[in-house]
């Protein structure tokens, strides 16, 4: 049988998963649905999807990307994003308890994995220092210094979607309502009178850009929101580089727009930095939780 690395990206709908080889080659991948009602429907799953592949494979070690507050020292999920069974859940111990076998299993925030990614064999490869912003249903982030994650006391470095930067206008809305592709839709669903029923995509958006004047305007002023972030954290953290990453990021017209936006911004000469796009789209959870069992991690 062969030697593999096992890697999960635990999402609010689904978990994907991945098999990679030892030289990091994929074998196979897929995803099921999350259960997010009780912690041993979750854990049931990722067991059984573990002893599934060890029916045909060695398993060498297991990496997680999740989501949430991730106290990746003791595998634990202070808190666990949407999934509200898991707050304060020792994910590493729970899981262990529920296999035949003892492997050495890495946890991470899936911000924090999209980065080792990035850092990896991405578009963070070639530089020390940056920062990563992800536009999705909420805003995630990671900082990364002299090629090492911050953490942050608490293990809560990186929550950029909290920032409030509208205070006077939307008081303590943070970016997670102004700046993500939920803020986005919301912004457009207002504009165009559109009702709550009707299913929207930030793709569908974006593909109005240079057909409809309206949408130019509602994606500038979103934009905008993106650009304080931006330079807000250039100005806090001089990185060498920012780079955008989410679904929406893979839009070819999206740079330009985030451009155009942090450019009215008059300080920005003096403290700009190139900004870019992640390397990795929906991979990048586990390619980072792939980075986790690379690097030895810490269980």
């Amino acid at each position: 049988m062969t030697d593999v690395r096992l890697c999960f990206d635990v999402g609010g709908t689904y978990i994907k998963f991945g098999v990679f080889t030892e030289k990091n080659q994929w074998l196979d991948r897929g995803k099921i649905k999350t259960p997010s009602n009780t912690r041993d429907e979750f854990f049931a799953a990722l067991a059984a999807k573990i002893k599934e592949v060890e029916q045909v494979h060695v398993i060498e070690g297991i990496g997680l990307s999740f989501p949430g507050f991730i106290d990746s020292v003791n595998g634990r999920a202070i808190m666990a994003g949407a999934l509200a069974p898991l707050h304060g859940c020792a994910v590493v111990q729970e899981l262990q308890q529920r296999l035949n076998k003892s492997y050495p299993i890495w946890i991470e925030n899936d911000a924090k994995c999209a980065a080792l990614a990035e850092l990896s064999t991405g578009n963070a490869a070639d530089v020390q220092d940056f920062v990563m912003i992800t536009l999705g249903t909420g805003i995630g982030g990671a900082l990364v210094h002299q090629r090492q994650l911050i953490h942050g006391h608490g293990f809560r470095a990186g929550e950029f979607g909290m920032m409030i930067t509208d205070f006077q206008a939307s008081s303590f809305a943070t970016l997670h309502d102004l700046a993500s592709t939920r803020g986005l839709i919301a912004a457009y669903r207002r504009a165009k009178a559109i009702p709550e029923s009707e299913e929207i995509l930030g793709e569908t958006i974006m593909q109005q850009w240079s057909s409809d004047p309206e949408t130019q305007e509602i994606l500038k002023q979103w934009a905008r929101y993106v650009a304080l972030a931006i330079y807000n954290l250039a100005v806090t953290m001089n990185p060498e580089k920012i780079l955008i990453g989410g679904g929406i990021s893979q839009h070819p017209d999206l740079l330009a727009i985030i451009k155009q936006a942090i450019n009215e911004n008059p300080h920005w000469p003096d403290f700009q930095v190139p900004i870019e796009t992640c390397r990795y789209y929906n991979d990048s959870g586990l390619l980072g939780a792939l980075t986790l069992i690379q690097q030895g991690g810490k269980k």
